[in-house]
């Protein structure tokens, strides 16, 4: 069969869907990655066909706070609750993101015309696709294709949708702040806002079960297979560390989307100047700042994929993106989550604290002492390892990318419009 997925123009959105298309062209079936033209040099270096779709502008439209504050709102939590912390953290991203595939937003229409422009002529028999990129439902009803999500974290469509649903708000654009958000998107195809075309015929979920999910959802349970990128294998990785190796990264997503200086790694080098450990730290000179002082014991690597360097970890310290959190998961390494803001990070730091595999921090006003306290910890308590290995356990409970291919054969069959 034909294979279309469909990616939002984002690093930490392409790497989870590698494995899995891995998977599907390894099983003999054709497959495309569907993107933003800079995102096609990483999908052909991952042994790939990329489509190119055109370029993205660096960030989102604004988005009005009173569009905001109606979602807020119509969800009915109150602002210092925990839900309500949360909504205040992915909200913007709801919106914003629906938002970069509107017609009228700049450069963007060439997002959403050529992806579906591209599933009408190659007629795909499924179409996957992130939900943070929901012309990829379109492009699956316009070319008669079988629809699923490829979920990359917490299910933030699924859960906002079940909320407004509960509090028993209709599906129309005018009443519903969702599909008020996605009508510009599907309206303009000639498609109404409906829970098959938000969710797709099914999700593929790469989260473990232990980790809260939205009910009622049609489910294809996979285990998450770390992907990180691609590069030469450095020399000084050929033999195992003389002293505990500690990871330092805040993901892909920082590097390229946010500047400065982060006070985050300013703590965490000041934490481990004294500590009897090797530092390997995935960060570039923006996030350092011209000022900070790097440590005898830290060897600055500008890009390295996680992959590489965790097998060899006896700790990683990051910003709780399930990316990293997952590649050091796959090594059952202890983990020190310092989060800048909630969506995300909240869920892994919560799943990661409650299987005892590590600890979070906030990051506003972040210590040094707080940083070496804790990772001192995590490298002499055993407990932690333990934890690694359960929350490792939880990751290879579902089946592999490979394993689920055989069900995506059957739902295609099943859901497909055309013969």
């Amino acid at each position: 069969m034909r294979v279309l997925i469909a990616v939002a123009p984002l690093t930490a959105h392409l790497y989870p869907s590698v494995p899995l298309a891995w998977a599907l062209q390894s099983a003999g079936h054709e497959v495309r990655l569907a993107s933003g033209t800079a995102l096609a040099e990483q999908i052909t270096a991952a042994g790939l066909t990329a489509v190119r779709l055109g370029d993205d502008p660096a960030s989102p439209p604004d988005v009005s706070e009173a569009e905001l504050d109606r979602f807020s709102e119509a969800l009915g939590f109150e602002s210092g609750s925990d839900y309500g912390r949360l909504w205040q953290s992915i909200r913007y991203y709801l919106v914003a993101n629906c938002a970069r595939y509107y017609p009228d937003a700049g450069g963007r229409r060439d997002l959403t015309d050529n992806l579906v422009e591209f599933a009408r002529g190659w007629r795909p028999d499924l179409v996957i696709w992130d939900p943070a990129n929901p012309v990829g439902s379109v492009a699956a009803r316009e070319s008669g294709a079988a629809s699923a999500r490829l979920l990359w974290g917490p299910d933030y469509f699924g859960w906002v949708h079940g909320r407004l649903t509960e509090r028993s708000y209709p599906p129309n654009a005018r009443e519903n702040p969702l599909a008020r958000t996605l009508e510009p998107i599907f309206g303009r195809f000639g498609h109404d806002f409906s829970a098959r075309m938000l969710l797709g015929d099914f999700t593929v979920d790469p989260l473990p079960v232990q980790l809260p999910r939205p009910d009622g959802l049609r489910d294809v349970p996979m285990r998450w297979v770390p992907y990180t990128g691609s590069a030469a294998l450095p020399q000084w990785l050929w033999q195992p560390p003389a002293r505990p190796r500690v990871c330092l990264s805040l993901g892909v997503t920082a590097r390229g989307e946010y500047t400065g200086p982060d006070r985050r790694i300013a703590a965490a080098l000041e934490a481990v100047a004294g500590m009897d450990v090797e530092v390997v730290a995935t960060v570039n000179a923006d996030q350092l700042g011209d000022d900070q002082k790097i440590p005898d014991n830290v060897r600055m690597v500008d890009y390295l994929p996680l992959t590489q360097v965790m097998p060899t970890c006896s700790a990683v310290i990051h910003h709780g993106g399930f990316g990293t959190f997952f590649a050091a998961a796959a090594h059952r390494v202890p983990q020190l989550v310092v989060t800048e803001e909630l969506g995300s990070p909240l869920s892994s730091s919560r799943y990661l604290t409650a299987r005892g595999a590590g600890v979070a921090l906030a990051g506003d006003g972040l210590t040094a002492a707080q940083v070496g306290g804790e990772l001192s910890r995590l490298l002499t308590e055993p407990s932690f390892r333990q934890g690694a290995a359960d929350v490792y356990a939880d990751m290879t409970a579902a089946p592999s990318p490979a394993e689920i291919v055989p069900i995506l054969e059957r739902l295609a069959a099943q859901y497909r419009t055309r013969d």
